[in-house]
């Protein structure tokens, strides 16, 4: 299953470097072709970078940091691409995620063995719609359908080297350049 999940990553980046070419050539009607999006779901902040695609949609590398000295470092990188479906103020859109969630604990003081990092996988399906105050900011909201896999020794989703599917809920802001 983990081989699995590193494959799709792997066809994630191949497909995102392929659309990434194909919109760049493409004609954008409001001249907008990259952006930064502020998300916040449960408690997480990530940071996205839309690429415009064409009119139709975008896809975007996410990264996601949190550190606390005692606990440990955890680490988010992903891909989430949305596909609109019309052209007007209010974007519905359906799109998709994958992405890795790696966790790597603080050193214990006093003890001679390292903790080891873990990996879990995550790929999921989301609805929602994006609102475009102007052609260079906008804000949304996304219902999601979730599945992950986790480390063999991941605590993360309480199901250690098992499947889990969740539900999640995101908002996000977007400035455009």
């Amino acid at each position: 299953m983990r081989s699995f999940f590193r494959l799709s990553l792997f066809q994630s980046i191949i497909l995102f470097l392929f659309l990434n070419g194909v919109g760049i050539s493409q004609e954008e009607s409001n001249g907008k072709s990259f952006g930064i999006s502020a998300l916040v779901q449960d408690g997480q902040f990530d940071i996205m970078l839309p690429l415009v695609i064409s009119n139709k949609g975008i896809i975007a590398p996410a990264i996601g940091l949190a550190s606390v000295s005692d606990a440990g470092t955890d680490i988010s990188l992903g891909f989430v691409g949305r596909f609109y479906l019309n052209d007007s103020k209010v974007k519905p859109f359906l799109g998709g995620r994958a992405g890795i969630l790696i966790f790597s604990p603080s050193k214990q003081e006093g003890s001679s063995i390292d903790p080891e990092s873990t990996t879990d996988f995550i790929i999921g399906f989301l609805a929602g719609g994006e609102y475009f105050l102007d052609e260079g900011f906008s804000f949304g909201v996304e219902a999601q359908l979730n599945a992950s896999v986790s480390d063999k020794n991941s605590s993360r989703f309480g199901n250690p080297e098992g499947v889990n599917v969740n539900t999640g809920a995101a908002v996000f802001a977007t400035v455009y350049f």
